[in-house]
């Protein structure tokens, strides 16, 4: 049986003023929305390329977010999944070519829309080779009329500056949508190896194999059950995916838009 691809994979060149010093970053996106609404996986993808090829500002908020990233010289690998119906495959997908990359990786949402001053400092607090780092960016819910955050935030709290960029400690366990997340390199290799050791949940499942069209991955994301309750994916990777010794902080700059709902994150 012959697979169509629900995703592609491109390079996005950077700037047209070139630096010696260009950075890279492997960033991922789903647009199963997007596909649904032309009726049609491919037509989405193609529809997504044609919008990082002349962005504008009826563009996708993710297509907006990926262009302020490029502007700051990123030298971006980007995924771009069509396909899955489960976010959590989705986001296991996007995992695994991030960490086939080599580069730090960074996953946005179709609907976050953050500030050039939010995109910075996401690229500064993950560019670390040595300190094995996830960085969240606190949002909020799509409710108009009483929008909630998407993480709780400590009440004891612990701030770092990272590269001018300012950090919140989570407690380990914690974290928050993955609408807008960085992890680095040192992070990525630890929860994949901690993902080999590990059983996938409280329940019977033996590991985190997962055999996509034959291909073995990790199903980082994979939903878990406990004492009768249900952990999405985003909450089971950081309930049940971090390894000790990995730091998870909530980035605290610039503005992000989630579904049209603003969040100034400087007012934290």
């Amino acid at each position: 049986m012959k697979h169509l691809p629900t995703a592609f994979d491109t390079l996005l060149p950077t700037h047209p003023r070139e630096t010696p010093m260009k950075k890279s970053f492997f960033v991922s996106t789903s647009v199963y929305a997007l596909a649904h609404q032309l009726s049609s996986m491919q037509a989405a993808l193609v529809e997504v390329s044609r919008q990082l090829d002349a962005p504008g500002k009826d563009s996708l908020p993710v297509v907006r977010t990926i262009t302020r990233l490029r502007n700051l010289e990123a030298e971006l690998m980007l995924h771009v999944d069509g396909g899955a119906t489960y976010i959590g495959q989705a986001r296991s997908r996007a995992f695994h070519e991030a960490l086939k990359s080599g580069l730090p990786w960074i996953s946005i949402d179709d609907d976050i829309d953050v500030t050039t001053a939010c995109a910075a400092a996401m690229l500064d607090a993950i560019d670390d080779p040595i300190a094995p780092r996830i960085v969240v960016t606190p949002y909020y819910t799509r409710d108009n009329d009483a929008p909630m955050l998407t993480m709780t935030l400590p009440l004891v709290r612990s701030e770092t500056v990272r590269n001018g960029a300012r950090l919140l400690q989570l407690p380990p366990g914690s974290g928050g949508g993955f609408g807008f997340v960085g992890i680095n390199r040192p992070a990525m290799v630890a929860i994949a190896e901690y993902a080999e050791t590990i059983r996938a949940s409280r329940v019977s499942e033996s590991d985190l194999s997962w055999f996509d069209h034959g291909e073995r991955k990790l199903a980082i994301f994979y939903e878990s059950l406990e004492d009768g309750l249900w952990y999405g994916e985003d909450t089971s990777f950081f309930r049940y995916r971090i390894p000790p010794g990995v730091t998870v902080e909530a980035l605290l700059v610039g503005v992000v838009v989630h579904a049209g709902v603003p969040l100034d994150l400087g007012k934290l």
